[in-house]
């Protein structure tokens, strides 16, 4: 199908990716560069996020403390288990109706990863119990995305079935108990997407951003795409935002405002930013807010350097902090998922935190974000190992 283009007039885009974390300030800023086009503006930096800064920073404590007197009080972050007989899965997709997660497809095998499944399950937030959903044409799909439209219809975007990638678009009507096929256009022929991500905007469009390819190429560059339509209509329109965006593969992608905020997915440039974005989402987790004010209360040193790059890790924002945990590692140190455990605080300055390095290893697990709550599931964790259980984050002080 040809593409459909999107002529672009009324805002200005800038892409920001100049993080400054040198010894002699203690400090990491983003160097604010307004640039005039129209499209987004690559500034590539050969000391910016290179092999030469990259390190996996690992932390032996497992608490953050106010400060050095142990008089003060003592916050403990942790992963704490709250649904453990739940689908196997990893690189599957979820998302909240009401008070329902949804977890669908996905990877139940470690040794036929190729092999995706059309599994879907339900579990009840209010409840905790697990149950398996009986609709008929569920499809087969991992490394697939998902929101929700109009708090009623579970949409997946794109994903890998077994054969190809796909940029199909799936809808389970939470309502009536049925799936539906949308038709779709505006997406290049013979090119799909797998390990992308799909961000719901104040608007009701989706922000679909990853690299297009087929079974047997694979675009050099990124691309971002606004996916328009109803269910109502049966139809959505994949629309061209820009091209001109590093290209990525198990990433994740925060939309804070106006501001996308771009992490990880391959070996270099962990950290992107982006202003000037014509869509916007409100962010709000009240968790995360307390724990980034822990951290900018206390005197816990922020990383000098840049974590190392990853792929199929998860993220959660809020207005000023992002979370991020677990995937798989560029470096060659790790051979199997980690469970390093991040936070970024994005006023007034851009720093890097470790919270510490957990038991809880995982890559390809789903992330849910609550206004007060993070929970996450399945994921892979050593070499084989497909896990089953949903976790909460849970912060003590003592």
């Amino acid at each position: 199908m040809a593409m459909v283009s999107q002529h672009r007039s009324r805002s200005l885009l800038t892409r920001i990716s100049n993080l400054d974390l040198t010894e002699s300030n203690c400090s990491s800023h983003i160097g604010l560069k307004f640039m005039k086009q129209l499209k987004l503006k690559h500034t590539h930096s050969s000391n910016e996020f290179s092999h030469k800064t990259r390190v996996c920073a690992r932390s032996k404590s497992l608490v953050l403390q106010r400060n050095c007197s142990m008089s003060k009080p003592v916050m403990t972050v942790t992963w704490e288990p709250v649904a453990p007989l739940g689908p196997n899965a990893a690189f599957h997709a979820c998302a909240l109706v009401g008070k329902t997660l949804y977890f669908h497809g996905g990877i139940k095998d470690a040794s036929s990863s190729s092999v995706p499944s059309k599994q879907f399950f339900k579990l009840n937030l209010d409840t905790l119990l697990w149950e398996k959903v009986a609709a008929p044409g569920s499809p087969a799909l991992s490394h697939h995305a998902a929101v929700v439209l109009e708090n009623r219809y579970f949409t997946l975007i794109g994903g890998w079935n077994g054969k190809k990638r796909l940029a199909s678009i799936y809808v389970y009507d939470t309502v009536e108990n049925k799936w539906m096929e949308m038709t779709h256009q505006g997406f290049p022929s013979g090119a799909g997407l797998s390990s992308h991500t799909a961000t719901l905007t104040t608007n009701g469009k989706v922000l679909v951003i990853g690299r297009e390819g087929s079974l047997r190429t694979q675009r050099k560059h990124g691309n971002m795409y606004i996916l328009s339509g109803s269910v109502a209509s049966n139809q959505f329109i994949y629309t061209s935002y820009t091209n001109n965006i590093i290209s990525r593969s198990g990433h994740t992608v925060n939309l804070i405002g106006n501001n996308l905020y771009i992490l990880g997915g391959r070996s270099d440039m962990l950290f992107e930013k982006f202003v000037g974005i014509d869509y916007k989402k409100n962010s709000s987790c009240m968790l995360l807010d307390s724990i980034g004010k822990e951290i900018n209360s206390s005197h816990q040193q922020h990383l000098e350097k840049l974590p190392c790059g990853r792929k199929h890790h998860i993220s959660a924002a809020t207005n000023d902090f992002i979370l991020m945990h677990g995937g798989e590692t560029f470096d060659g140190k790790a051979h199997a998922p980690v469970g390093d455990l991040f936070l970024i605080t994005l006023k007034p300055i851009t720093k890097f935190y470790q919270l510490h390095s957990s038991q809880l290893c995982r890559s390809g697990h789903a992330c849910i974000v609550l206004p007060n709550r993070i929970f996450i599931h399945g994921g892979r964790s050593g070499k084989n190992v497909i896990n089953s259980g949903l976790y909460e984050l849970k912060i003590t002080t003592s």
